[in-house]
């Protein structure tokens, strides 16, 4: 019998969704109960230097709902299928990766394998690297009314659309997907509520009376918070092949705030399977919020049990070319308002109850949402 998502269960698996938002699969008609013990595995394999992670979960049912848990301790590798090279990955906040400097070659096949802790092994079918299309411009354009929110009793909220143009090759059909990130510098590296932050990370205070209700504390170094897509954006080139596509709107950069950022937005050229996929992952995002949208199909994708082929395993391994183009967007002419709030800045004061010594800087930790590395396209005022 083939699996089915209910409707009520279409919110846990978008939020899992929204967590990959990052080869090939086969869609299938809906036919499955949620439950505890399924296997999500994503991967990516690309051109580009630091692109490359595979993400594993596991269904669990935590204070009365599902939802999804990133699975630690398993044994992570992607498999050159023509060399026999093995490249095995580390675990990394939430994720596993290579080495920084790890890349594919287009034309090569590659295979990712998963170990999980308990033994349990899974591996992907073989995925071969298209050649790469580049990304020839990119540009943002900014909207007071970028998009509708259901927040607030509904309301459009301002922020910028994402652009890019390309020249399409004409030899083949073409699938694309992209994903973006944003950096923003950040003053702020720590908000501690209710105590004060030391020995590296925020500790709630035994009495709070006499406390303010947070401190907040400045980066010691420069730092950048990094965010990620919400939704999906894929394309294929029915009624383009051959030709210049320009202006091709790839995401929407909602105003949370009004710092200046730097945009890097990477195409990857994927096939007709993947393209099938995502479709599905971005109808499952994008049809969450209506009670007459279809259930989706499940994300039955190219990940199996070699030992049990009857195990239902979900998600994909995607080895895929891809360009990246960055650009510098000034914010700081934007009137409108942000959607988030800046808190009032409260330090650490002479007298306080927190220990000695009083603390106003702290670490800016490197991870996927915070770096201190500069953006190569940064300007500074």
């Amino acid at each position: 019998m083939v699996p089915m998502i209910p409707f009520f269960q279409k919110t846990k698996l978008c939020q899992f969704v929204i967590f990959l938002l990052l080869g090939c699969t086969e869609p299938v008609a809906p036919d499955f109960q949620f439950e505890e013990g399924l296997i999500f595995i994503e991967g990516f394999a690309t051109t580009q230097p630091g692109a490359s992670y595979v993400t594993v979960s596991e269904s669990v049912f935590e204070v009365r709902q599902y939802t999804v848990r990133f699975t630690s301790g398993a044994s992570v590798s992607f498999m050159n299928l023509e060399t026999g090279e093995q490249v095995v990955l580390s675990e990394v906040d939430g994720q596993y990766v290579p080495a920084s400097d790890f890349v594919v070659e287009e034309s090569e096949e590659w295979q990712l394998m998963v170990v999980m802790p308990n033994g349990v092994r899974y591996a992907s079918t073989p995925e071969k690297v298209l050649p790469t299309v580049p990304i020839t411009n990119l540009e943002v354009n900014y909207d007071p009314e970028l998009e509708f929110r259901e927040f607030g009793g509904g309301q459009f909220i301002p922020g910028h659309r994402a652009l890019v143009s390309f020249n399409d090759p004409s030899n083949r059909e073409n699938f694309y997907y992209w994903t973006y990130r944003t950096l923003e510098n950040l003053d702020f590296c720590e908000q501690c509520f209710d105590g004060y932050f030391r020995d590296g990370e925020c500790v709630v205070a035994d009495q709070v009376g006499g406390l303010p209700p947070y401190y907040l504390y400045l980066c010691d170094t420069e730092c950048w918070r990094i965010r990620y897509p919400e939704k999906l954006s894929i394309f294929n080139d029915r009624f383009t092949n051959g030709k210049t596509v320009t202006d091709l709107v790839v995401g929407n950069l909602p105003l949370y705030t009004n710092e200046n950022l730097v945009l890097e937005v990477r195409q990857f050229s994927i096939n007709a399977q993947a393209y099938d996929y995502y479709k599905i992952l971005k109808d499952i995002v994008e049809n969450n919020a209506g009670f007459n949208a279809p259930p989706p199909a499940p994300l039955l994708g190219n990940m199996s049990n070699p030992d049990n082929p009857d195990e239902q395993v979900f998600g994909l391994f995607t080895a895929a070319s891809s360009s990246t183009a960055t650009i510098f967007v000034d914010r700081s002419a934007i009137g409108e308002p942000t959607l988030e709030s800046k808190d009032a800045v409260i330090f650490e004061e002479m007298f306080d109850p927190v220990p000695e010594p009083l603390t106003t800087f702290v670490p800016c930790l490197e991870g996927r949402f915070r770096t201190g590395i500069r953006p190569g396209a940064w300007n500074t005022p």
